[in-house]
């Protein structure tokens, strides 16, 4: 289920000696400040703060689009991860360094005032080459122990951030920490700096074909499992929020949600779809909780809890414990609604609770291909149902008709429980695959595969 590509890796540029010294420490940092800038403009793209000087209608516009946006960054994250893998670690450190490139001459080109034409586009810009960045990022750094987790700390935790920022203020005041996930683009010198360390990235790479394991095969099983799971879930809350939202129609909603994250996983290699499944009930249930307001001191707790997560979920490394903490997280949800503006220490547990469900998902079941992994994160970047259930007495995919979460909107606990039945879902799904797919399967089939690719007509020595 693949096609092939015919290359000649070229070797890699001389490096001196004193900078391959600091190979491990620049590629980490790289992907690191590299996840981190893609993470933020694919959850928060551009500056709703500044755009409300315009018209209405445009800001109306930026909302309305912003889910699309996201979705079609998420699909090329994995289609330039499924693409560079068919070219090799060095290609995927170009693409993800010449993304970082475009991006920095896009946040250039719109530093003006911008009109109604160019404001939706440019979101669309900043979220694909963003995508691209994430999934090209995931290749070049995936096998290397410290830079994988540099990238997956910087994709989760931004993203984390990103979805639990509060609606920024309409006259641009508070703290500067905060508003850096809520102000759109990610200031120019971060974006500098991170160009310049992916393209040290590139001049490290020396490509030994003799140690240097790499496949020519392209992931198609990989492109269709996040096509199928991308596209449900942004057809199944469009078509949510047109509609009342009676308990029929938030049943189909579910089912659809719960069926294309089990038809994706069985698309992924052996059970390398568990960590979709588990992404698909911990987006849902991180969705539900209600986030703000709480203190500005709280903000490190999110990122804290989600290392404390995969520390967990890296011990353990199973998929039920991750489930269960999932469940506990979607229960809490439902079971604080009413409660959440009334005691702040109520947000703070739910972003806490968060963050540590999040780890411990990507910990216990992370993949041993990038582009799994990247399907994964994917999923947790389009808005999932929960989003478009908490945004149907508007009628937008989003937490307030400003995108962000607001801190005096209204609460229920039906996201919650909606959370805990996806949640369910996924666990039997989980359960679906560990049957068809047990333990060690699929290295077998692979050397099957292999052994019936040798050729047959070799001739007896004499």
């Amino acid at each position: 289920m693949g096609a092939r590509f015919a290359l000649a890796h070229q070797p890699g540029m001389a490096v001196p000696l004193s900078i391959r010294r600091y190979a491990v420490s620049i590629e980490t940092l790289a992907a690191l400040l590299g996840a981190v800038v893609a993470g933020l403009l694919l959850m928060a793209p551009l500056d709703l703060g500044g755009a409300t000087a315009g018209p209405v209608l445009q800001l109306d516009l930026l909302v309305l689009n912003m889910p699309r946006a996201a979705a079609a960054g998420a699909a090329l994250a994995v289609v330039s991860a499924a693409l560079v893998v068919a070219l090799g670690r060095r290609s995927a450190w170009i693409t993800a360094c010449g993304s970082a490139v475009m991006l920095l001459v896009d946040q250039f080109w719109n530093r003006g005032a911008p009109t109604m034409d160019s404001l939706t586009t440019a979101n669309y810009i900043d979220s694909m080459f963003a995508g691209i960045l994430l999934g090209a990022l995931a290749v070049a750094v995936f096998g290397k122990p410290l830079a994988t987790a540099a990238f997956l700390i910087g994709a989760l935790g931004s993203i984390l951030v990103g979805d639990q920022t509060s609606l920024p203020p309409a006259d641009g005041q508070g703290n500067p920490l905060i508003q850096l996930a809520s102000v759109g683009t990610p200031p120019v010198w971060l974006l500098l700096l991170t160009t310049a360390l992916l393209a040290a990235g590139i001049m490290l790479q020396q490509p030994d074909p003799a140690i240097e394991e790499e496949t020519t095969d392209l992931a198609i099983g990989t492109i269709l499992s996040a096509l199928v799971v991308i596209t449900a879930t942004v057809l199944s809350t469009e078509w949510f929020v047109r509609h009342a939202g009676t308990l029929v129609q938030i049943g189909a909603a579910i089912a659809v949600t719960v069926g294309a994250a089990v038809l994706a996983a069985l698309l992924l290699p052996g059970r390398e779809g568990t960590l979709v499944l588990l992404a698909v009930a911990v987006a849902n249930a991180g969705s539900a909780i209600i986030a703000v307001p709480r203190p500005d001191w709280t903000a490190p707790f999110p990122v804290l809890a989600l290392l404390a997560g995969l520390a967990a979920g890296r011990a353990r490394r199973s998929p039920w414990l991750a489930l269960a903490v999932t469940g506990a997280l979607a229960v809490f949800a439902a079971g604080t609604a009413d409660l959440a503006h009334q005691y702040s220490v109520i947000p703070v547990l739910g972003v806490v609770g968060t963050g540590f469900a999040i780890g411990c998902c990507f910990g216990a079941a992370v993949p041993k291909g990038a582009g799994s992994a990247v399907v994964a994160i994917a999923v947790l970047i389009v808005p999932c149902l929960v989003v478009a259930l908490r945004g149907s007495d508007f009628g937008r995919v989003a937490y307030s008709p400003r995108w962000y979460r607001d801190p005096t909107g209204v609460v229920s606990a039906l996201p919650g429980w909606s959370a805990l039945i996806v949640t369910l879902g996924c666990a039997a799904g989980v359960y679906l695959l560990w049957r068809i797919r047990p333990a060690g399967a699929a290295p077998a089939a692979l050397l099957a595969a292999r052994h019936a690719d040798e050729p047959r007509n070799v001739m007896p020595r004499s």
